[in-house]
């Protein structure tokens, strides 16, 4: 499919998220409808189409680490994307939390395609947890903020990503940008170049739209039992096993050659509803490419989580979580609580939105 006839936009913002917005593009393989943007403007020497943030403001000599300049930046000039958005139906943010301009600027961008009523989906990876507490804060303090104006989001910690390994730093975090990539490519494969049973763009537009926090995999294995390694390597898998809520629905793709057989997707299919809840709304897609997949099978899961308020009366819902809510509700603090302050600019600082009560925060129960 060309550029020019794709309802979806791939979006990479700061450097780390343009690093994998250019993973996606490779591994794909045909041209993709995307736009990168940075605060740095060495970013923009490789090819791709790039839009420079806050080029008056930080002279593109980068953010330096600062999410607030980062965000004023992109306050500054995240209009500059809109030549990139003609038909688009559909954007798919990737970013990196921690540093500055991903921080900073994916919630400016979030903002901007929501005004123009462009539903966003945003993969974001958060610190490995050596890379040290202000990273880490960082992060923290933009997630609630991206989580509320997104309409779906994957928050993807790179220590899981990566996994137990003894590489380089170099060679881990190339491993990250790759299996992120590889994921997301496979999500995009799903509707750009689908198979016998097909997930259109309108569709996931439909399931993305207001899905909230979701957790996300992807998996691949071939051999004579691929279809039961795929099941096995799902169910133990630590980015779908880190949840905070009970799954609502669930989205798999499965891309495959020709010799995928039907056993095969039932098996699949019956694995992932018995381990992550029967009752769970269940879509299913496939893409068939003989040429890049014959003798695999490779499977990208999404599950969305239901939202808090549906177990509000669960006699199974833990305590501590029903007074995390009475506490929101008695403050009328709203999904990031931020109170009478939901609608004004966030005081920022070392990556914390000082206008959220302490407590929430610091995620601090208190007794009622």
């Amino acid at each position: 499919m060309s550029d020019s006839s794709s309802s979806m936009l791939l979006v990479g913002v700061g450097g780390a998220g343009c690093a994998m917005a250019r993973g996606v593009m490779r591994a794909f393989g045909d041209s993709l409808k995307h736009v990168l943007a940075d605060t740095d403007a060495k970013t923009g020497e490789a090819d791709g189409k790039f839009v420079l943030i806050g080029g008056d403001r930080l002279s593109g000599r980068g953010s330096g680490g600062d999410v607030v300049a980062a965000r004023l930046a992109a306050e500054d000039s995240v209009q500059a994307i809109d030549d990139s958005l003609e038909g688009v139906r559909l954007a798919v943010i990737v970013t990196a939390l921690g540093g500055g301009t991903g921080g900073g600027a994916t919630l400016e961008t979030v903002k901007h395609l929501s005004d123009r009523g462009i539903p966003s989906c945003v993969f974001a990876t958060t610190p490995f947890a050596f890379e040290g507490e202000t990273r880490q804060r960082n992060a923290r303090g933009i997630l609630p903020l991206i989580e509320e104006a997104a309409s779906a989001s994957f928050f993807i910690p790179l220590d899981k990503l990566v996994g137990d390994s003894d590489d380089d730093m170099a060679s881990a975090m190339r491993r990250a940008v790759d299996t992120l990539a590889s994921g997301v490519t496979l999500f995009w494969r799903l509707v750009e170049k689908p198979g016998y049973i097909k997930l259109d763009a309108e569709r996931v537009r439909h399931l993305v739209a207001g899905a909230g926090r979701g957790r996300f995999a992807y998996v691949s294995a071939q051999g004579e039992n691929r279809a039961e390694e795929i099941v096995d390597a799902i169910r133990r898998s630590a980015l779908l096993g880190a949840g905070s809520g009970q799954v609502a629905s669930i989205l798999c793709g499965v891309l495959a050659g020709d010799d995928l057989r039907l056993s095969e997707i039932g098996t699949i299919s019956e694995g992932l509803r018995g381990t992550f809840g029967e009752k769970a709304s269940f879509e299913l897609a496939t893409v068939n490419d003989d040429d890049t997949f014959s003798g695999r099978i490779s499977v990208v899961v999404m599950l969305f989580e239901s939202p808090r308020h549906d177990d509000a009366d669960d006699p199974k819902t833990s305590e501590p979580a029903k007074r995390r809510r009475r506490q929101r509700a008695i403050l009328s603090t709203g999904p990031t609580g931020r109170g009478r302050f939901n609608n004004s600019e966030p005081t920022i600082w070392n990556g914390e939105d000082l206008d959220v009560p302490t407590f929430l925060r610091k995620n601090i129960s208190l007794e009622f």
